[in-house]
């Protein structure tokens, strides 16, 4: 599990590279496709900043979006609002999506915070996990179902940007 740092955004050098860069206001999506911001790899250097791999759940941990949570669908560093949660050979992208999904109402009941309520990375691992019956899961095979969901979303991404290049020729 990783708590991210923002780089210092003062410094030009650090910002509008390659490298994916996600805030917690983009966890409002299912799943995280094309991320907005970028930083360089001096940046990811110089900041405590991890990459997240491609398939880490993602969570919101303050503010508006405290709660969020997203699949990440490639590989991404977070601001300091965001908790990465990297999948292993025990618990699945899909389950982890799903499970704290089910059970973020329950994480935040042990939020903190005065003026602004938050919940810290320890609220999101200590609660427990039941580890799910693997012939179960073979059985529902969620990833064919959360593939097919990507497969839509990028295909409406596309197809909203064939209508914006069709309605900017259009009125041209």
């Amino acid at each position: 599990m990783e708590l991210d740092v923002t780089p210092n955004t003062a410094k030009s050098e650090y910002l509008g590279g390659d490298i994916a860069w996600i805030n917690s206001g983009e966890i409002n999506k299912f799943r995280i496709i094309s991320p907005t911001k970028y930083i360089t790899k001096l940046g990811l250097q110089k900041s405590n900043t991890k990459l997240l791999p491609k398939g880490s759940v993602v969570v919101a941990i303050t503010g508006a979006t405290l709660g969020q949570v997203s699949l990440l669908e490639t590989d991404s560093c977070a601001n300091q609002s965001v908790v990465g949660i990297i999948p292993n050979l025990e618990f699945s992208s899909e389950f982890l999506y799903l499970w704290i999904k089910f059970n973020i109402d329950k994480i935040i009941l042990n939020q903190t915070g005065g003026a602004q309520q938050h919940i810290n990375k320890n609220d999101i691992a200590n609660y427990p996990i039941i580890k799910p019956n693997k012939e179960y899961l073979k059985t529902i095979n969620l990833k064919v179902y959360f593939d097919r969901i990507s497969h839509n979303t990028k295909e409406i991404l596309n197809l909203q940007q064939m209508r914006d290049l069709v309605l900017r020729k259009i009125f041209e």
